[in-house]
């Protein structure tokens, strides 16, 4: 949360508040606003964040993973265990491979368009 805070205020603070006044003599509401205007305007930003947040809570699934030895180990890092005493369950290992793909596939998508811009910190 305080990656994504910094990231994100930095993209907010960079919109000129002459563009809320316009908005708001024009006959937005704030809702409106926000929707419409301000949100397309740091749709780079958070492009960015999400790919940093993603990133980020993958590499602490990974050190969970790695890292605990004991039985209290995080949901996610059980739901990554394929060893059994009968070999490795191929079947799961190949489902939790397609699992962990498709959600970096998916922000990757999103972002595409707006990865460049927002890793420039709209400075493109």
């Amino acid at each position: 949360v305080p990656l994504a805070v910094g990231i994100l205020e930095g993209f907010m603070s960079g919109v000129p508040k002459e563009i809320d006044e316009t908005a708001y003599i024009d006959g937005y509401s704030f809702p409106k606003f926000f929707v419409k205007i301000f949100i397309p305007l740091i749709g780079s930003g958070i492009g960015v964040t999400a790919f940093f947040c993603f990133m980020f809570s993958w590499v602490e699934l990974l050190l969970a993973r790695t890292l605990t030895s004991v039985n209290a180990k995080p949901i996610a890092a059980v739901m990554t265990r394929t060893v059994s005493a009968s070999g490795i369950d191929w079947g799961v290992l190949a489902a939790a491979g397609v699992l962990t793909i498709l959600p970096g596939m998916l922000v990757i998508w999103f972002v595409r368009n707006h990865v460049a811009k927002g890793f420039a910190l709209g400075r493109v």
